[in-house]
């Protein structure tokens, strides 16, 4: 009976280090199949931060808007919850205010890392439209 264990043990050792080499050669294969990358052109170079900036303000504003319809939606409950009067425009406007506070509140806590890269990106974009003009001036300069 322990022969019988011994073998199984030995045959799952086997079959083990079979599907590592196994696994190595497929990853050598992989490796080696990999096509080289294309060289990235300045014009490419250049789109991509404005990419980015678009989507860090796109991202920013819709947690903005998603944000202050989770505390409309809140605020909306708790008034229901506690029977108040909803049926003038002053208390819904006041509603309104409040989730308004709410959720500029909560975004200037929890959406701190989407600001800064929203912030980043704008500066950046600045930056490279400022040095635009500039060089265009240098050269209206150089043309006189």
């Amino acid at each position: 009976m322990s022969e019988q264990v011994g073998a199984k043990q030995k045959t799952k050792a086997k079959a083990t280090n079979s599907a590592k080499g196994s696994a190595t050669t497929k990853e050598a294969t992989r490796s080696a199949t990999v096509a080289p990358q294309p060289p990235v052109t300045d014009a490419e170079r250049a789109s991509a931060p404005a990419l980015e900036t678009r989507h860090a303000v796109l991202r920013y504003t819709t947690l903005r808007l998603a944000l202050f319809l989770v505390a409309l939606v809140l605020v909306w409950a708790v008034a229901l919850i506690f029977n108040m009067d909803l049926s003038s425009q002053l208390s819904k406007l006041t509603l309104l205010a409040v989730a308004l506070l709410l959720s500029s509140a909560a975004s200037f806590i929890v959406l701190s890392k989407q600001r800064d890269a929203m912030s980043a990106g704008i500066v950046a974009r600045t930056q490279r439209l400022s040095r635009k003009f500039d060089d265009a001036a240098s050269f209206e300069d150089d043309e006189e």
